[in-house]
């Protein structure tokens, strides 16, 4: 068996109103063996796994990870772990590991299970536009079997922890916000000079709006039922002339006939993705998401990613993204429109939301916010 040592710690919280205000003491000398499964390689796995996994490690030399794809099979290092993640678990099939090999092992052994969702994974309360909402059929049994099973429970926002509560019957004190954070040596691509040549030569050209999303923001099954863009499908039509409109990820099918006038980028691998979303050279980028509540239980992660880039973002007015910045919602067309009509009128204006927003990136930055992960990694209970 591995030589590391079960977590004895000195444990201290400020205040519980800010995460900045919390603190966890480790013992310098002692290590600590973290383990977790996650779905898969994309953003969702980087955000509530393996970036706060890599940032902990290089942040403190006697914390190490074995972070793996969902089941995690190496019994060997089971008795040493510090405490155990799981993360978006929500099929069938997992049930009989998690139950044979984790529960027994958590009693055993006596550390913590996390169990991590960021999304409705529930078929009957995801979209059916959403393409991928077939995959979840088994989510409504599977997840609160997880959840009951573990030690704690974390999410995104507090509408997403009020929704599993309900939907579930768990205790609500079970769960835990913490929201998405970027990682600074991801992200952080914020340049002045490059800001200002984008801005000046707005005027010898389109400015170019860019649509940032994957397939299940789009009706591609052709349900009939509308989709994100349906609000705002007929406006991308009338200006589509104006200006020059990029598609990264997903296309619209109710814009198929206006394929050649539009920019395509497909979706890549995800560690390729803010370099690509820089390439794009946006002047604007646009997220609408249609009023549900699938889609008030999403994180703003969307205002983050242009914020940390140096580019303007405008989103839907739904909760999450109203409470850190109504200036960036709209809720109409017409309202969409004079947001981008009064946006490239005033390049100076333009540049000091562009600053403003960059600023705001101080309370968002995953290196910030390590010790309210860490606080649930060691003490889910906050013992």
């Amino acid at each position: 068996m591995l030589n590391f040592v079960q977590p004895k710690l000195t444990f201290s919280v400020r205040s519980a109103a800010f995460p900045k205000e919390k603190t966890v003491r480790l013992d310098p000398d002692r290590s600590y063996l973290f383990g977790s499964t996650h779905i898969d390689v994309g953003g969702c796995s980087y955000y509530r796994i393996l970036f706060i996994s890599q940032l902990l490690a290089q942040t403190h030399n006697n914390l190490l990870f074995c972070d793996t794809r969902l089941p995690f099979l190496n019994k060997a290092i089971i008795p040493s772990l510090a405490s155990f993640r799981l993360q978006r678990a929500c099929a069938l099939r997992d049930l009989k590991w998690f139950r044979e090999v984790i529960l027994p092992a958590k009693e055993m052994h006596h550390f913590p299970v996390t169990y991590e969702i960021d999304d409705i994974l529930v078929e009957e309360d995801i979209p059916v536009y959403n393409c991928f909402r077939d995959i979840f059929r088994e989510g409504k049994d599977a997840i609160p079997v997880y959840m009951d099973g573990s030690d704690a429970v974390t999410v995104t926002c507090a509408p997403l922890a009020d929704y599993y509560s309900s939907k579930f019957g768990i205790p609500r004190d079970k769960f835990h916000v913490i929201p998405n954070y970027l990682p600074r040596y991801f992200f952080d691509s914020y340049d002045e000079a490059v800001i200002l040549d984008r801005i000046r030569s707005q005027k010898s050209r389109k400015p170019r709006i860019c649509f940032s999303c994957g397939m299940s923001h789009f009706d591609a099954n052709r349900t009939g039922a509308g989709d994100d863009f349906s609000g705002i499908i007929d406006w991308i039509i009338e200006n589509r002339h104006q200006y020059e409109f990029v598609f990264h990820g997903g296309f619209p099918p109710a814009l198929a006939k206006y394929a050649a006038d539009f920019t395509r980028i497909p979706v890549g691998p995800f560690l390729d993705y803010p370099r690509v979303r820089r390439a794009i050279r946006a002047d604007l980028f646009i997220q609408p998401l249609r009023h549900s509540l699938f889609n008030e239980c999403k994180s703003p992660i969307k205002l983050l990613e242009s914020w940390a880039e140096g580019s303007p973002v405008f989103v839907q007015d739904l909760g999450n993204y109203k409470k850190i910045a109504p200036d960036a919602c709209f809720d109409t067309p017409d309202t969409l429109d004079r947001m981008v009509k009064a946006l490239f009128a005033d390049p100076g204006a333009q540049l000091q939301t562009i600053r403003a927003n960059y600023a705001r990136m101080k309370d968002y930055w995953l290196d910030n916010h390590l010790n309210e992960w860490l606080e649930v990694l060691l003490y889910p209970h906050g013992r």
